[in-house]
């Protein structure tokens, strides 16, 4: 699939924050259902391209402050664990700032509703989970009226 919105670089943070979030268990996880690629071509498609620009640029700069707090040059040189924890920090309190003094609390809040929605309305969960029938339904000729 190509990328419409995210470079190679954003998804792999977007990627790794969103298995955090939806992790694999007895379910599939995030990676498993590509919510990064279907997020990718929703904000594509349905985010205004000033907005865009806006995100691309908040996702690069909290990318870099993490890089930089851990003294990495790449994201795949992060630890998980780590990574949850610049997440968490920002999910959990408002007032966080971090060494650059940002707050990116509402970034990270929009990243886990982002994972959240896309794991939702993925095909898996829909019919596997929350018993999605399409329309028009299952239909059952024995039933009295």
């Amino acid at each position: 699939m190509n990328l419409k919105f995210f470079n190679s670089k954003r998804l792999g943070l977007i990627d790794r924050i969103f298995e955090i979030i939806i992790p694999e268990t007895d379910t599939p996880g995030s990676n498993t259902l590509n919510l990064s690629k279907f997020t990718d071509a929703y904000i594509y498609k349905n985010i205004s391209l000033e907005e865009q620009k806006e995100l691309n640029e908040e996702i690069d700069e909290f990318l870099s402050v993490i890089l930089s707090n851990e003294n990495k040059k790449s994201i795949s040189e992060i630890e998980d664990e780590k990574l949850e924890k610049h997440l968490s920090n920002h999910l959990n309190s408002d007032d966080f700032k971090d060494s650059n003094g940002n707050n990116y609390s509402e970034l990270c809040r929009l990243m886990r509703r982002m994972a959240v929605s896309s794991y939702k309305t993925s095909e898996y969960v829909m019919t596997n989970l929350l018993g999605y029938v399409p329309i028009p339904g299952y239909y059952d000729g024995s039933v009295d009226v």
